[in-house]
């Protein structure tokens, strides 16, 4: 059995990372030495968000990643986050068009426009959504630019829309539309989504985000697609419409993890209902054991600023508390002035709140709590292990792990010790990678029970995760050459 990684001094610090930090992919970060920078400073997985850029890019930016976490002897999850029916306004004739509060202004779709015969208005917004018209009616409301700017609908003449200007402001090309508590008719999945999937899936990379999820219907048809298209990746539904935030104990059911997108969420429903709204989706997913990030303008200002305010670090410290998995940035990462600064921050603020997080007794509780659908002997191992691990003598928990679920299931009690899963496969090491406190290795082949946990054990001192004689519990389906399910737990020294 071989065990693949390169030597590193930081992994020590790597497995005591236990709320996770993903990154958006873009110009400020697009480069090996960058992203191993990022990882230094605290980062453990990256984003590729499809609304912006080629294939062309995206695959250099997967290209970017690996060589990073190969020089660094780690992995590193990779999501690909699709457009989805986003509605967005096309490409203006200057790139920007005034909107003047109290004034009229037409909207339509810019291919509907293309075959209007008769003669088109001068002062025309063309948007990309064929059927906005036939969605719309008189006394809506519609949002521009993260709801900057609002218009209020006068008249529907397809495929013209007459609108009142209610809050003005510059509206630049490719700003996104919000249309709050309308029924759109768009599919879940474009075919834009669909050709986004394929490259996924010849690409390797390990989660595939749905946006706008509005029911569990959503979920069950992106995994079909997926599955049809030859491919294995995880599912993250993302939250940013109000139909989603009432079924979501459905849509957590059907997904394979949450994304709590702050952003359209905020458009569409109230700034003041999102931070209930956070923490009703997130005690959702610990109910479920289904891992869930935390999006959106986490440390906005940073960006620009060196500094983040002290209400974004109240931000993420509360998104830990609330019982995140990961926090994630946007544009800090993919455009910002500062990334590396910022994941530092992050981590600094992450750190300090999961001091807090370990010693309260909301934890102990979550121990002793049901999971919903996982009755089975690896809860009861997972709940062992979180409970054992409280002894402060106990290092680290290792998992053998085919599939990453009994590591998950660990991870969701919140065991104060770091959470090592081995595995065969490089793409479960990448998918457990987004889990809370789990840190993913690679076994090249499983030999006999014996032989593979002491080779295991060697492995974790030379590579400086533990120090030796450190204690560990173990836990393993008996008999491993016979890929049993988790069934056994043992404590060992290194």
């Amino acid at each position: 059995m071989k065990l693949k990684t390169k030597n590193s001094s930081f992994h020590n610090d790597y497995v005591h990372y236990y709320t996770k930090i993903l990154c958006t992919m873009g110009p400020a970060i697009a480069s090996k030495p960058k992203i191993i920078e990022l990882v230094q400073a605290g980062a453990n997985a990256f984003r590729l968000n499809m609304s912006h850029g080629s294939h062309e890019m995206h695959k250099a930016n997967i290209d970017y990643i690996r060589a990073a976490e190969k020089e660094l002897g780690i992995y590193l999850p990779i999501i690909v986050d699709l457009q989805g029916p986003k509605i967005r306004v096309s490409d203006l004739k200057d790139s920007v068009i005034q909107l003047e509060t109290g004034k009229n202004i037409y909207i339509a779709d810019s291919t509907q426009l293309k075959k209007l015969k008769t003669s088109k208005p001068d002062n025309i917004i063309p948007v990309e959504y064929p059927s906005i018209a036939k969605d719309v009616k008189v006394g809506d409301i519609l949002l521009f630019d993260d709801g900057l700017m609002q218009v209020i609908v006068k008249k529907v003449d397809n495929p013209l829309i007459l609108v009142t200007v209610m809050n003005g402001g510059m509206l630049k090309s490719r700003k996104g539309i919000n249309l709050p508590n309308i029924d759109i008719s768009q599919p879940s999945m474009s075919d834009k989504d669909k050709d986004d999937v394929k490259f996924a899936i010849a690409h390797n990379v390990d989660y595939i985000a749905l946006s706008f999820v509005r029911k569990a219907e959503d979920i069950i048809n992106i995994k079909k697609y997926i599955k049809k298209s030859g491919g294995s990746q995880w599912v993250i539904a993302k939250i940013e419409k109000p139909e989603a935030v009432v079924n979501i104990e459905d849509i957590v059911k059907e997904a394979d993890a949450i994304m709590v997108a702050r952003g359209d969420l905020g458009v569409e429903i109230p700034a003041a209902e999102v931070p209930s709204a956070q923490k009703k989706i997130i005690a959702m997913c610990n109910k479920y054991a289904k891992p869930v990030i935390t999006a959106t303008q986490m440390l906005e200002s940073m960006i620009y600023n060196p500094r983040p305010t002290r209400a974004e670090a109240s931000d993420v410290a509360n998104a830990v508390l609330d019982g995140t998995d990961v926090v994630m940035l946007s544009a800090e990462t993919s455009v910002g002035s500062y990334p590396v600064e910022t994941v530092s921050y992050m981590r600094t603020i992450c750190k300090e709140a999961e001091k807090h997080l370990l010693q309260d007794d909301i934890r102990l509780r979550r121990r002793e709590s049901y999971i919903s659908g996982k009755e089975s002997i690896a809860l009861l191992i997972a709940s062992a292990a979180a409970t054992i691990a409280e002894d402060p003598g106990i290092k680290g928990i290792l998992t053998l792990s085919l599939s990453g679920e009994t590591a998950l299931l660990i991870s969701n009690k919140r065991p104060i010790s770091p959470i090592i899963a081995m595995t065969e496969f490089e793409h479960i090491a990448r998918r457990v990678g987004l889990f809370w406190g789990v840190t993913g290795l690679v076994i090249h082949k499983v030999s006999g029970t014996d032989e593979t946990v002491e080779e295991m054990k060697e492995f974790l001192v030379k590579h400086k995760y533990f120090h030796k004689d450190s204690t560990v519990l173990i836990t393993s389906g008996r008999p491993i050459v016979a890929r049993s399910r988790t069934n056994m737990l043992t404590i060992e020294r290194l």
